[in-house]
């Protein structure tokens, strides 16, 4: 559960638009928190694909180091 606090002007317009559509003003801040939380959530996968495609895109041996020694660790291990 969620409680928001609005501003008189903005609880107004809400209720005007809930009103109009038929809808209840928590409807229709659902599916507003909905949106904005996949347009965010959507842009922060856009930039990890970014950025991995820009460390596999890489030639610098520097960037696989870290692996290399955990897989040189791992293999006393077995």
């Amino acid at each position: 559960m969620l409680g928001v606090r609005l501003d008189d002007e903005l609880e107004r317009r809400l209720t005007a638009v809930a009103r109009g559509q038929g809808r209840s003003k928590s409807d229709i801040a659902r599916d507003a928190v909905r949106r904005y939380v996949d347009q965010h959530d959507e842009a922060l996968r856009t930039e990890a694909r970014r950025q991995s495609i820009a460390a596999a895109a890489s030639d610098n041996p520097a960037d696989w180091s870290f692996s290399e020694a955990i897989e040189a660790e791992d293999a006393g291990w077995r």
